[in-house]
């Protein structure tokens, strides 16, 4: 029998509410070391709200959630704990060119690392080197995904969450990124991607976990969910072939 890998990070029973309005009811979710997990369901499913919580953006109501063994706490804390977030939409300041970007990404690593880091990155993703004297918001969609990412990666997280991977790009761009993604994962990294697309979470995730109004209602291997007709019609077929 093939023993499970050891949990990274977890959520045991959680709540989670804006104002009144109630988002996750009673979520258990669990992500072992070294795989790639997907957070898939429909728009206001849940998906990127457990990766708030998750990193502390947003504190659960009730419930327990762990990271490393340990409570999770404040969001700076837990960054210096290895955990990074790519949000989703356009997570940086537009005024800002990529290398100041990327300065700002790496401040809390010591100077001379900073530096080696940032070089790294711009290796990871040369249009970004390309680009280091542009302002960040006249990158196009796929460029400033790859900042969002290259400035996660920067702290060479345990744990890297990305909210809406693909949303809005063009095919050859998402396939460069989801290179990306399986390139962090065989150098250690473990992966969180929240996902609509029902295509890419086959072809990139090893497990896969299903949001519906705040609750899990699948959770299994990607290649299962094509054989939910009730999940696959329901949520995937528009998103499958955008």
């Amino acid at each position: 029998m093939t023993t499970a890998p050891p949990s990274l990070a977890s959520l045991h029973a959680v709540d989670f509410s804006y104002g009144q309005l109630q988002v996750l009811f009673g979520v258990d979710l669990e992500i072992r070391e070294g795989e790639i997990l997907g957070l898939l369901g429909t728009n206001g499913a849940g998906k990127s709200t457990v990766l708030r919580v998750l990193s502390g953006l947003a504190p659960a109501q009730s419930g327990e959630v762990l990271f490393r063994g340990q409570a999770v706490g404040p969001a700076e804390d837990v960054v210096r704990r290895g955990l990074a977030m790519v949000p989703g939409g356009k997570a940086m300041f537009p005024d800002l060119t990529v290398a100041e970007s990327l300065e700002i990404g790496g401040r809390l690593l010591p100077k001379n690392q900073r530096r080696t880091r940032i070089e790294r990155e711009l290796t990871r993703f040369p249009r970004l080197a390309e680009r280091r004297t542009s302002q960040s918001g006249s990158l196009s969609g796929g460029e400033q995904q790859q900042l969002a990412i290259a400035k996660a990666l920067l702290l060479d997280p345990a744990l890297l969450c990305i909210d809406e991977l693909s949303l809005g790009l063009a095919p050859l761009v998402v396939e460069s990124l989801l290179q990306t993604v399986r390139d962090v994962r065989a150098a250690g990294t473990t992966v969180v991607v929240v996902e609509q697309s029902l295509n890419i979470a086959v072809s990139l995730c090893d497990r896969a976990v299903f949001l519906e109004k705040g609750t899990i209602r699948f959770e299994g291997r990607p290649q299962e969910l094509l054989e939910r007709g009730d999940i696959a019609r329901s949520v995937f077929l528009g998103a499958a072939n955008r």
